[in-house]
């Protein structure tokens, strides 16, 4: 039998008779029942009674007095009864559970919302509740939750001691590359002081020997003339002794003229290193700090152990140098124009243009800051495209906005720093875009139509419009720069060492200085006129074997190279390629889109072998322009629209 709330189990059953309050007995005090709750099923004294008919859930009750009451206990065994209110009938409890709906119902529930459902009884399925395997598994769900969310709180802490590890490590890295850079420049420092000490200590030698002539000469000077002095009384024996001092007065001024030749001082100056004065005034000196993935962290640190063993290569070749061969010497404006050339000490290793600039190229690989260039280009070329696999992600979508027309890019450049430099030919305008976001960080008009692009020194592009060359700043915002006027409509541009490489419309090749002025054109002695008819694009290979310039003529379905003083050195040609126009090259292989072939083909540049990377069944309709990041394993194709189309896009692929 069931305890009765309110009473002790006693072993004498009469004592059942007596009714007691049961709300009091939970507190242990024995009051005897003046009322009965019919719907509470309780006996309560007078107080329990009249709080009883004053609570808001329990008012409306129907309370029996105790004339109407039970008078005995005995058959009022407590059947235990959820106390929790209904949500949407507060003054109700919650009895009834509803298997369709799912739900937890009172009975205003029951009667207006779900009348044409079979309700179970709470209190007579929850012992089977208990009992079955529902209960078990929401315990088993709690104990599982339990144990994730500590594994999840370990995983917390580790990730809190990973943060300090991180931490401590990127500044350790900081500070350690802070101190390699000191260290170069506190070199540099003593070895450009080292070379003034040693033009000081040569200076002060040859100036106290001429010191030291200068004074034998007067010595001897004076002894001639006190010779003259003591014999002026004496005509006969001046006139002697004259005759005598004539040749060797004219022995002492041949020996001064001689001084005065060898009188000059080592002439020096500091020149400021250009890369020097860059550093001093980027806002990213020494680095920034970026989310990485696991593949760029994986390839900083193939770039530092590269950098390292670079490193320790230059430690053990270092030898020392001449200290004269940093300076010139120079001497009096009586010396020749050649000994007063410009004359200074270099106060930091210069990089050549041709060492940091590769037209078109697609490196943007992050090197050391004081790494040699030629190091730096190894680790490019080794890259085989031929054994990638190409797989189609994300496009970059490069909108027009409110142009209507078809607005193809006619050109791509692939800038340091993960940018995309894309030229707009019928907008006018040149846009910088972020390849890790896709956004756009700036754009540029330019006065007429883009067709192509080439990266200079410095942060600068070189862009070939309708009749001249544009220069554009690309650090930060773009913004323009200079521009040089040119003979005729000009296409393909490419830069070696100061000079600028062009191709026109006529078919005609030129090099030019940075100011316009024409300084070679293609050899015409084996053609009655240029042996391109339409050389659209080209690209330059500043470094190593296969240094060139590499013209793709549309027309003529060729890749021709020429030397640096545009002369034809070969010819390519393959029947899957036709109408080449965007040419890019990565190390030694070239990147050609076939405009009408609709394909990416690779020109191997030693052996003069071409290879389809990709063609329409991956997408690849009318390629204008390629180029291939290194740095993200990511080939970019721009594609000429179809008409009707507004957007114009980049094609993106993965490679593997």
């Amino acid at each position: 039998m069931d305890q009765v709330p309110g009473k002790k189990l006693q072993a004498d059953a009469s004592a059942l008779d007596v009714t007691y309050c049961q709300p009091c007995s939970q507190d242990g005090e024995t009051l005897p029942a003046e009322a009965y709750c019919t719907v509470c099923k309780e006996f309560m004294c007078s107080n329990c009674t009249s709080v009883h008919k004053k609570q808001r859930m329990s008012k409306s009750h129907t309370l029996l007095e105790k004339s109407n009451m039970p008078t005995t206990m005995q058959d009022f065994t407590i059947k235990e009864e959820s106390t929790q209110p209904c949500d949407i009938h507060p003054e109700e409890r919650i009895k009834y559970f509803c298997p369709t709906h799912q739900t937890l119902n009172c009975g205003h529930c029951s009667v207006l919302d779900h009348q044409s459902c079979k309700q179970q009884i709470i209190s007579e399925i929850a012992k089977v509740f208990k009992e079955g395997q529902g209960y078990d598994t929401i315990k088993q769900v709690i104990v599982k939750l339990l144990k994730d969310i500590d594994a999840c709180a370990s995983d917390v802490n580790v990730n809190i001691k990973l943060v300090e590890d991180l931490g401590e490590q990127e500044i350790a890295k900081i500070r350690n590359y802070r101190d390699q850079i000191n260290k170069f420049f506190d070199e540099r420092e003593n070895e450009l002081l080292k070379n003034i000490a040693q033009m000081q200590n040569m200076d002060e030698i040859l100036l106290e020997s001429l010191k030291s002539k200068c004074n034998t000469l007067k010595i001897e000077v004076n002894k001639i003339k006190t010779k003259l002095e003591a014999q002026e009384n004496n005509t006969c024996q001046l006139f002697v002794e004259a005759e005598l001092a004539k040749n060797m007065l004219k022995r002492l001024q041949s020996t001064l003229a001689d001084l005065n030749m060898v009188n000059f001082i080592h002439q020096y100056q500091l020149k400021k290193d250009f890369d020097t004065e860059y550093l001093l005034r980027s806002k990213t000196g020494l680095g920034t700090v970026e989310m990485a993935s696991a593949n760029s962290l994986a390839t900083d640190q193939r770039c530092e152990r590269a950098s390292s063993t670079t490193k320790d290569k230059d430690d053990k070749n270092n030898t020392t140098d001449d200290p004269s061969s940093n300076v010139q010497a120079v001497g009096d404006e009586k010396t020749s124009s050649a000994a007063n050339a410009d004359i200074s000490i270099q106060a930091v290793v210069h990089i050549t243009a041709a060492e940091t600039t590769n037209n078109h190229s697609a490196n943007t690989e992050t090197v050391p800051l004081f790494a040699k260039p030629k190091q730096k280009k190894q680790a490019i070329v080794s890259t085989d495209l031929t054994s990638l696999k190409y797989t189609p992600a994300k496009d970059i979508l490069v909108s027009t906005q409110f142009y209507t027309r078809n607005c193809p890019l006619s050109d791509m450049l692939l800038l340091p720093g993960d940018r995309l430099l894309l030229a707009e030919c019928i907008t006018h305008t040149v846009k910088l875009i972020d390849i890790n976001t896709s956004n756009l960080v700036a754009n540029v008009s330019v006065p007429t139509g883009i067709w192509g692009m080439c990266l200079l020194p410095r942060d600068r592009v070189a862009v070939s419009l309708t009749d001249s060359i544009q220069f554009l700043e690309t650090r930060g915002q773009l913004s323009l720069g200079k521009s040089i006027a040119v003979d005729g409509d000009c296409y393909g541009v490419g830069y070696d060492n100061n000079s600028l490489i062009v191709s026109y419309k006529t078919g005609r090749v030129e090099k030019i200085d940075m100011e316009g002025r024409v300084l070679n054109k293609v050899s015409k002695r084996m053609f009655s006129g240029s042996p391109f008819k339409k050389p659209f694009y080209l690209t330059v290979v500043n470094e190593g074997p296969t240094k060139a310039i590499y013209v793709s003529d549309c027309e003529k379905n060729t890749i021709t190279s020429l030397d640096i003083n545009l002369n034809i050195l070969e010819t390519f040609h393959d029947p899957a390629l036709k109408e080449p126009t965007g040419i890019t090259a990565v190390g030694n292989q070239l990147l050609i889109c076939g405009l009408k072939s609709n394909n990416i083909m690779c020109l191997d540049l030693p052996s003069g072998r071409m290879t389809q990377l990709l063609c329409e069944k991956e997408g690849i309709e009318l390629p204008r322009s390629v180029c291939y990041n290194q740095q993200q394993n990511k080939l970019y194709v721009t594609v000429d629209l179809e008409i009707g189309d507004v957007d114009s896009y980049v094609k993106v692929y993965k490679t593997t």
